[in-house]
């Protein structure tokens, strides 16, 4: 499994064309991936990189994932 740190990200969504969106970037990439996102991953998503620490992604499986925390 190779995991990579999300270095950046930003949500958005089009007034026009109702669509949303996540673009993110990883650590040491040089480019910026957009994805469209339903309603229902758009919220789960936006959930999950609002309330982590940090965020990983998986790159051989594709998913995002909140980095461990220390209790």
């Amino acid at each position: 499994m190779a995991w990579k740190k999300v270095e950046s990200y930003s949500f958005g969504f089009s007034t026009a064309d109702k669509k949303f969106w996540l673009y993110y970037t990883l650590q040491g990439a040089n480019t910026t991936t957009q994805v469209f996102l339903s309603p229902t991953q758009f919220s789960a998503a936006a959930q999950l990189f609002g309330s982590a620490t940090s965020v990983n992604y998986q790159t051989t499986g594709n998913y995002f994932a909140s980095a461990p925390r220390v209790l």
